[in-house]
């Protein structure tokens, strides 16, 4: 039975304009993300391939604004409880119940239940993509969890530290996994790219450790500080062995994780309820374009507007298809994807009104400078500048001049 202060009305609402945090990410709501749940309907031989993105409908869900509560802030589960409800879900992870485990609980099922409600909301759209990249990798669906842990659920979602996305990859490891991050682009903020380069991380993690804890706590840590405490630990190598000599946080982020995986597979139990949260547009279709595109010609010739391309592109940071890419595909609506294909020529005319003026640059590097910081600053890539000065390495010294194409 639920132990609550007052009898709840549920009404349906809408919620709108919130602002998420959790842990150390300031994460603020977006207006805007993507949906790739994919399937090719049709391919063009011109720069304008269409595949079709549909989601299924889902069926009618009570959506409500309306916290439960409950009795000194204690969601009712206890260990014959919880373990009732996992060993009922086929979880190939380890979901543990202790004393933290159940403080979490608590906390998500009561001070965060109302971002609780919206993550149970987006999932439907966020978790068939995750479990579709983790399922081909052949990872443990319930890896998907990690994400509301670490963004809650928004691609948009940006640390104090420079983690950005839905997986909060910093720029060096996503790098390493692959993801272009330059002045046009970032791919920490695409669902599907990110998501593999999520699952090759937690790949490559199990074939270091072998309890999957440990392995999601080292996305949180980093292998180099789970070594540290199995060495404290005097070799063990399991969570709650290692558990008192990890870094507080990553102590905190595994009982978070369990808690949050529990929780949304077992809300309606506890009286909860989903929330309305903004998902992304439904029926998109993705086209192919070339550096030859610019989205403020896309949108004047589709007559949309280019928020509304933003919207559906997260990765996106200039409205210039990037020039260091030979194609790159875009969403738009599925209606306007087919205009796109039968306007391309009037789009490509009006985009050279629209392309800025590229200027050289000389940059003199200062004492302390790397390629990297630089390109930062200028708002390209580390390629870029080594290509733009036919550099064979990142080594540069003061007084160096550097040419810049911006």
């Amino acid at each position: 039975m639920i132990l609550q202060k007052h009898t709840v009305k549920f009404i349906l609402t809408f919620l709108i304009g919130s602002q998420i945090a959790l842990g150390d990410h300031e994460i603020e709501k977006s207006d805007s993300t993507e949906d790739v749940t994919t399937e090719v309907v049709a391919e063009n031989e011109s720069t304008g391939a269409l595949a079709t993105l549909e989601t299924p409908e889902a069926a009618p869900v009570l959506l409500t604004d309306e916290i439960t509560e409950f009795l000194d802030n204690e969601i009712p589960v206890d260990s014959s409880i919880f373990f009732s409800h996992v060993n009922s879900l086929e979880f190939q992870i380890s979901m543990d119940y202790n004393s933290e485990v159940k403080r979490f609980i608590n906390y998500f099922g009561t001070s965060w239940q109302s971002k609780l409600k919206q993550m149970i909301t987006l999932s439907e759209h966020y978790f068939p993509v995750y479990e579709s990249v983790f399922d081909k990798n052949d990872l443990p669906l319930e890896l998907k969890y990690v994400s509301v842990i670490e963004s809650a659920l928004n691609p948009y979602a940006t640390s104090r530290s420079g983690a950005v996305g839905l997986w909060q990859f910093m720029p060096y490891t996503g790098k390493i996994y692959d993801l272009k991050i330059d002045r046009y682009q970032d791919e920490r903020r695409d669902i599907e790219k990110s998501t593999e380069a999520a699952a090759h991380y937690f790949k490559d993690m199990s074939l270091v450790f072998d309890d999957w804890l440990v392995v999601i706590a080292s996305y949180n840590c980093g292998p180099g500080n789970i070594r540290k405490a199995i060495r404290h630990a005097g070799g063990k190598t399991g969570f709650w062995e290692i558990y008192p000599y990890l870094p507080k946080q990553t102590q905190n982020y595994i009982p978070s994780y369990i808690a949050v995986a529990y929780l949304m597979n077992f809300y309606e139990h506890y009286g909860i309820f989903p929330a309305y949260a903004e998902k992304p547009e439904a029926n998109v279709t993705k086209v192919i374009c070339s550096p030859n595109h610019n989205l403020q010609a896309v949108a004047e010739t589709l007559d949309m507007t280019i928020e509304y391309i933003r919207k559906l592109n997260p990765p996106l940071k200039s409205d210039n298809i990037p020039a260091n890419v030979s194609t790159m595909e875009i969403y738009l609506p599925s209606d306007k994807a087919h205009m796109f294909i039968d306007k391309e020529g009037e789009i490509l005319v009006l985009s050279e009104s629209y392309t800025p003026a590229v200027q050289e640059v000389v940059y003199v590097v200062k004492r302390g400078d790397s390629l990297g910081a630089i390109a930062n600053r200028k708002g390209c890539s580390v390629a870029e500048i080594k290509d733009w000065n036919n550099l064979r390495s990142n080594t540069i010294h003061p007084g160096n001049r550097l040419k810049l194409y911006l």
